[in-house]
């Protein structure tokens, strides 16, 4: 009867035992109401919110390559020479067109004196008609006892000859003239046309170099690639080389992945912590942003969206154009609400789901989410203060 009945209490031991033991192995939480932030990283760099540019001049035509550039973050004064750009090229078009417009200039005196020697030989082979057509009319005569009748014809016939050749030889003369000034008009206007590429050369020359339009600090531009402009580099009309900044107010100019920009807006609070001061940080507000992302580097296929944080104060010694920074952008502050970790939370055909302990086993229990961050997301029904969920998956509940 003992055996038996410890054989019993063994047995029921076994099986509470087998019972507890899921629920002790699972990691749980306790649900809680706490405040919930949202923040989304940026990284991006300090520039001054009033700056004026410096940029190859507007007068200059056609690609040129940069020669020289002030180094970065160089104080300058008014009239400075900041920038020059590489003359060999337009001298190099400047001396072909000279070239092309002194021969044709040659061909031209040769054309008018050419022109000259046709309008001569013409004149002349009209003055020997003139005076042979005198002669003719000077003795003909119709007297049959002079001369024959066939001689007759033949001198009527000779008359009307040079009457006829007098006629072409006056219209040569004017043809000659007309498509004489024609052909010159043509040549002058080719003339001009290398006198104004001419011109456009040597005035390109004036503006080999770029001076600062007021004192400051000139620190380079960017490029759309986010580069700073090199000797060598190709820069064309109205192109930013540089600026001189107003570093009274800076702002912060950020980047941020178009994956992780939904539901960022203007008006947003942000927290900016430059690279080379990490203690020190700096709030602002968002002020900007493009409606459309779009890649950082040439041929990435990474997109971002480009921010303004207007910064809240400016620190001069250490706030310079240029300067790397990080940023997060508070997305999200909410107090006292319900948020557990995403691990917890199962998702199936639209519907989400956490195991939630019911005295010693786990059920499912359907909630509604709401906002969601890079690793907590919030509760807006489903939970309460108080529950016991488990970190990960649970077999076998019901």
């Amino acid at each position: 009867m003992k055996l038996r009945l410890g054989i019993l209490m063994m047995c029921a031991a076994i099986l509470t035992a087998c019972n507890e033991a899921p629920t002790q192995s699972i990691l749980t939480m306790t649900v809680e109401r706490q405040d919930f932030q949202v923040s989304v990283p940026a990284e991006g760099r300090l520039e001054a919110s009033q700056s004026t540019f410096v940029s190859v001049p507007s007068s200059l035509r056609g690609p040129q390559s940069l020669a020289w550039i002030l180094p970065n973050y160089t104080q300058v004064k008014a009239g400075d020479v900041v920038a020059k750009l590489d003359p060999s090229r337009e001298s190099f078009y400047l001396i072909r067109e000279q070239f092309d417009f002194d021969k044709l200039d040659v061909d031209r005196q040769l054309r008018s004196e050419q022109d000259s020697t046709q309008a001569l030989n013409l004149g002349l082979d009209r003055q020997l008609s003139e005076q042979e057509l005198d002669l003719a009319e000077r003795f003909f005569s119709e007297d049959e006892r002079v001369y024959t009748k066939i001689d007759i014809i033949d001198l009527m016939r000779n008359k009307d000859y040079l009457h006829a050749q007098q006629s072409y030889l006056d219209w040569g003369l004017s043809q000659h003239s007309k498509q004489a000034n024609a052909e010159q008009s043509l040549l002058q206007l080719k003339q001009k046309g290398y006198q104004a590429k001419m011109g456009r050369y040597r005035a390109n020359l004036q503006n080999m170099e770029i001076i600062a339009p007021h004192d400051g600090i000139f620190v380079h531009a960017r490029t759309w690639n986010d580069q700073l402009p090199q000797v060598g580099d190709m820069v064309w009309s109205g192109m930013a080389l540089g600026q001189l900044p107003d570093t009274r107010v800076m702002q912060a100019k950020v980047y941020v992945l178009e994956s992780e920009a939904a539901g960022l807006g203007l008006g947003q609070r942000a927290q900016v912590t430059l690279d080379a001061y990490g203690d020190r940080s700096f709030s602002g507000t968002v002020s900007q942003m493009d409606s459309l992302a779009k890649p950082k580097e040439r041929n990435s296929p990474v997109n971002y969206f480009e921010l303004t944080i207007s910064l809240d104060n400016t620190d001069e010694e250490i706030m310079l154009p240029g300067r790397a920074l990080i940023a997060s952008i508070e997305q999200v502050d909410l107090a006292q609400t319900i948020a557990i970790p995403n691990q917890a939370i199962f998702q199936r055909d639209g519907v989400s789901w956490v195991y939630k302990q019911q005295q010693d086993q786990f059920i499912k229990q359907e909630i509604v989410t709401g906002l969601r961050s890079l690793n907590r997301t919030q509760i807006v029904d489903g939970l309460v203060a108080g529950d016991v969920i488990a970190l990960s998956q649970v077999a076998g509940s019901h």
